[in-house]
């Protein structure tokens, strides 16, 4: 996609790190972007995480051992 960055393993841990506040974390091999929201508990995309509902973003490590992070966010 041309709208992400691929990130190796080394950057996708710095990545994290760097953006905890703005609710990036991991999930065993997957970053997770949260946002809350008082919908989530009836969405697909829903997850219940410190005490409120809230939206997930799963980003997947690809085959490729790399993640494709959206721009916006890098």
């Amino acid at each position: 996609m041309k709208d992400t960055v691929e990130l190796d393993y080394a950057s996708a841990h710095r990545f994290v790190e760097k953006n905890k506040s703005l609710g990036f974390f991991w999930d065993g091999w997957d970053i997770i972007k949260w946002t809350e929201n008082e919908n989530g508990f009836t969405q697909k995309n829903g997850m219940f995480r410190n005490n409120t509902w809230g939206h997930s973003m799963r980003i997947p490590m690809k085959d490729s051992g790399t993640w494709a992070v959206l721009k916006r966010y890098v």
